[in-house]
């Protein structure tokens, strides 16, 4: 039951969506349907007792309870319709119907019609009309009193409310409806959702340990943050439990060079690389961060620095090491930008120069992040990824698929690259359980980092 309240909780949206649709359209169908009154009346049929004899009078009630079942398919006959149409009334197929209140002798006529006045009028004629028919069946063929007798008990009222549409009922049934359709809909969209969304399915498909989840900033889109250095706020403890996790996980031989990419793009890998690498300074590492991704380099944007002069500038011969690293406004950490463009990334990321500069940036930082493209679209980050101590898969909570970390994993397998662990990102909230409410919710959980802009001249 926690695990059907937990999927429902978070697929809040299609259950939403769902009752909105079924109140929607119950209150458009209910607008759109004509008002409909509905008048009754009340006859009485019993058979006429003579001589006041009591065996006689049994017997004409039992009789009158015989012949009044009879009597409703009168009611609805061509005949009661004629009649009705001569007082100047024209019944429609169905607005005028009869019934028999079990074990007794009282026949109930209802007529229907969007008129509260015609619907009455047509309830007392089509009574009149049956009385009349009634007296004349029952009459006796020499003449006579009738043995059965209909009377008019309670004449038609004039209706206040109609019948249908009824607002409330049908909003409720509606919603009802409409709830129990969103909640079809998440369960079936559950069962064919492919992506990963918990920790357990994303051991279960790689070789890996989970270095831990990264929730959700709805802020990272449109202005993409670094934590606070000390924060307190779930994600940057979040960003502190991968980095622990990062120590433990080959304690005898420690990654220093960790490429750091992702099945997909927008999973969240750059986002991650910067984070990380302040958390890692936070803890008194030098750290410096590679932008590699020559396919679509997000570093220098992510932190207000010039990516003009960089990694392909270095490669090329352009620009010294020493030159092209900037220091990031953050005591420890330092930052390697993309550079111009290449035509060719894969082929320069394959050069031998780039062993060399990850080794001369290995000996001067105790930690080298490296941010790659994608492992699917293209083979950059495998390349890369061969050539370093590890690498890291950021894995998109909701968005990546089985399938797609399957394949990333058997991409880093085939060029025997070491898959260090793998960071689910963009978790919902929900999914953090009390370790999320730990945190004090009104902190502030990301902001920039002051930014120190290095702008230099180089010469080839």
């Amino acid at each position: 039951m926690r695990g059907y309240l937990l999927l429902l909780r978070e697929r809040w949206r299609v259950v939403t969506a769902g009752l909105a649709l079924g109140a929607c359209a119950t209150a458009a169908a209910t607008w759109a349907v004509t008002p409909v009154y509905e008048a009754e009346v009340t006859l009485f049929v019993s058979a006429q007792d003579v001589d006041g004899d009591a065996a006689q009078a049994y017997q004409g009630s039992l009789m009158s309870q015989q012949k009044v079942k009879s009597y409703t398919r009168l009611v609805t006959s061509g005949r009661i319709r004629q009649d009705v149409e001569r007082r100047g009334l024209a019944p429609g197929p169905d607005s005028i119907r009869a019934e028999v209140q079990p074990g007794t002798v009282l026949l109930t006529i209802t007529a229907i019609d969007p008129s509260p006045n015609r619907a009455q009028h047509l309830a007392d004629a089509a009574a009149e009309a049956f009385t009349g028919l009634v007296a004349e069946l029952e009459r006796p063929v020499g003449g006579g009193q009738p043995a059965v007798a209909a009377k008019v008990v309670e004449p038609a009222r004039l209706p206040a409310t109609p019948v249908s549409p009824r607002p409330v009922s049908n909003g409720v049934l509606g919603v009802l409806i409409g709830l129990a359709a969103g909640v079809g809909a998440a369960l079936v969209r559950n069962a064919l959702d492919t992506s990963v969304r918990s920790v357990e399915m994303l051991q279960q498909l790689v070789a890996a340990p989970s270095l831990g989840t990264i929730p959700f900033d709805p802020r990272a889109a449109a202005r993409p943050a670094i934590t606070y250095p000390h924060s307190t706020s779930a994600r940057a403890e979040s960003l502190r439990r991968v980095r622990t996790n990062l120590q433990f996980v080959d304690v005898d031989h420690p990654a220093r060079t960790i490429v750091i990419t992702s099945s997909m793009p927008a999973e969240g890998k750059s986002t991650l690389t910067c984070d990380l690498a302040v958390v890692l300074a936070e803890a008194g590492r030098s750290v410096v961060v590679v932008d590699a991704d020559f396919r679509a380099p997000r570093i220098g944007d992510y932190l207000g620095l010039e990516s003009a002069v960089g990694l392909t500038s270095v490669l090329i011969g352009h620009a010294r090491l020493e030159e092209a690293l900037q220091p990031c406004g953050y005591r420890g950490m330092t930052v390697l930008a993309s550079g111009p463009i290449p035509p060719n990334p894969s082929e320069l990321l394959s050069s031998r120069y780039v062993v060399d500069v990850l080794e001369l940036l290995a000996g001067r930082f105790d930690v080298v992040l490296v941010d790659t493209p994608p492992l699917l679209p293209v083979t950059d980050a495998a390349i890369l990824a061969s050539r370093c101590d590890g690498a890291i898969l950021a894995v998109r909570h909701g968005k990546t698929t089985k399938q797609q970390v399957q394949e990333s994993g058997n991409a880093l397998e085939a060029v025997s690259a070491r898959l260090l662990g793998t960071v689910t990102t963009m978790t919902p909230r929900t999914r953090l359980g009390d370790a999320y409410r730990y945190h004090r919710a009104d902190e502030q959980e990301t902001a920039p980092l002051p930014q120190t802009h290095v702008r230099q001249e180089h010469r080839p």
